[in-house]
């Protein structure tokens, strides 16, 4: 499209609210309870020390959008919203 005319380079997106791995994993467990009409089972927070890998990881990343969502006037958009579509697909 014309908006889209003589832009190049990487673009960043991502939902929003910030959420760390726990809060993905707790968030899936309780959107999967509801559809499939369960009580959920508790997630406990881990350290990354905790969950040993080959790669060296950072305590906490955060990915910053703005330049990307200002660039093309877009607005975050809520990560639960789509992985409540993706749980209700897969199980209900």
């Amino acid at each position: 499209t014309k908006a889209l005319d003589g832009l190049s380079g990487t673009v960043h997106a991502a939902g929003a609210p910030l959420a760390t791995w726990h809060d993905l994993a707790g968030a899936t467990v309780e959107e999967a309870a509801r559809v499939a009409g369960k009580a959920p089972i508790p997630v406990d927070p881990i350290s990354t020390a905790e969950y040993p890998t080959p790669a060296r990881r950072p305590a906490r990343v955060e990915l910053d959008m703005a330049s990307s969502l200002a660039r093309f006037g877009l607005a975050p958009f809520d990560w639960r919203t789509s992985l409540a579509e993706v749980v209700r697909r897969r199980i209900g």
